[in-house]
């Protein structure tokens, strides 16, 4: 939410200190009104059993199948990038994205990967155009969704560095440049850049949204934890290839951008923030980002299974499970939870917040664990069974 506020400022003053100052200010108020809801509120307990919320949950909306494919080739020492593009449509924007990747003005030498979902709309066409560009691979597959044809990607990327752009979106021509040199300079696993929101409705750009993060930490985490700081949306980073060797999107599935945090970001040591837009990310009308959001959709339900597939994952890789960790699951229970289901069935959102509540005291460290203000609220409300607080606190970070 503070990030929210800064970049609602920064597009107005382009002043980082005085955006800090206003987003803080900001921030401040709003955490007054959730002082004031939370001390007017009903406290609600569930009374509900965790069998019981998963047999609700289960008879609504029963866990996805998603078994992705692992398939990690042989670095080419000679190539430093591998650009991973899934494309769906958007044939008649296609040649924009694809011009915008291939004219880099750089020394490194990189390949971009065009994994094509079964576009319908004359996509495919556009993309045999540049069949015999060297720096160009082409990978035709059946739709199986934007998580499916990433991985495509990765399977068949050879680059000692990684990058991901949707079909949608634009690249500045400097992109591959300023990311690698960061990268290559200090040995990083990790180097992400600033971008651009950009609305756009019948055609029309109607708003530009900078998404710059200030060098100060808004959000003030406490458990050296800064890196959960930065979006976890997978473009407009350059990761090492090696990071991917056990992390795959999970195909069919909704809010697979979810994986970022909890699977990457925990195993990076070394990572650098450009304060730098390199990357325009289109909003339009008919993004799918879109159709995700309404709360009243069944498959909303999705927001808790991928984090079980995301656990399940985790515990395989035998990553730390700490007080960082900690944090990021009860930010994941909340904020990028709660708001998406409210508007479901009330039983259902029970049974989700009790399924939370087991994942969250399955993790939860025995050292006291430093927490941001509202997201006290979050643990606390886990810890007394309170889904008021939860659902309070959920809407206020």
């Amino acid at each position: 939410m503070k990030h929210g506020f800064y970049f609602r400022f920064y597009r107005m003053f382009h002043n980082e200190a005085l955006c800090c100052f206003l987003a803080s200010l900001a921030y401040f108020l709003y955490c007054v009104k959730f002082f004031i809801k939370k001390a007017l509120r009903k406290k609600v307990k569930s009374t509900m059993s965790v069998d019981e919320s998963r047999r609700i949950i289960d008879e609504v909306y029963p866990k996805p199948e998603s078994n992705p494919e692992y398939i990690n080739p042989e670095i080419d020492e000679n190539l430093d990038l591998s650009i991973v593009i899934p494309v769906y449509n958007y044939a008649d924007i296609l040649e924009d994205n694809i011009n915008s990747i291939l004219n880099q003005k750089t020394s490194y030498k990189f390949e971009a990967i065009f994994v094509d979902d079964g576009s319908t709309d004359g996509a495919q066409d556009i993309l045999r155009k540049y069949e015999n560009h060297p720096n160009v691979k082409l990978i035709f597959q059946q739709n199986g969704g934007i998580g499916a044809a990433r991985n495509t990607g990765i399977n068949h990327a050879n680059g000692k560095y990684l990058i991901f752009v949707d079909c949608d979106d634009i690249v500045h021509d400097d992109i591959v440049e300023t990311l690698l040199s960061k990268a290559y300079e200090q040995d990083l696993d990790m180097v992400v850049a600033a971008h651009n929101l950009v609305k756009e409705k019948n055609g029309e750009v109607y708003e530009v949204v900078p998404n710059v993060y200030p060098q100060k930490n808004l959000i003030g985490f406490k458990n050296g934890d800064e890196i959960m700081n930065l979006p976890g949306l997978p473009w407009a980073k350059v990761y090492k290839r090696e990071l991917w060797n056990n992390v795959r999107f999970f195909p069919g599935y909704w809010y697979e951008d979810t994986i970022v945090q909890p699977l990457i970001f925990t195993q990076v040591k070394s990572y650098s923030y450009i304060p730098k837009v390199v990357y325009e990310y289109k909003w339009y009308e008919k993004n799918f980002s879109h159709t995700q959001n309404d709360s009243k959709k069944i498959r909303t339900i999705e927001r808790y299974w991928i984090l079980e597939e995301i656990l399940n994952q985790y515990e395989k890789s035998n990553f730390a499970k700490d007080a960082k960790f900690y944090t990021l699951l009860l930010r994941h229970y909340s904020s990028y939870y709660y708001p998406f289901i409210k508007g479901l069935d009330s039983k259902v959102v029970e049974a989700l917040f009790v399924l939370a509540k087991e994942e969250i005291d399955k993790y939860k460290p025995k050292e006291r664990v430093k927490l941001p203000y509202v997201l006290k609220y979050v643990d606390k409300a886990f810890s007394e069974n309170d889904m008021s607080l939860w659902q309070i606190s959920s809407c206020y970070q």
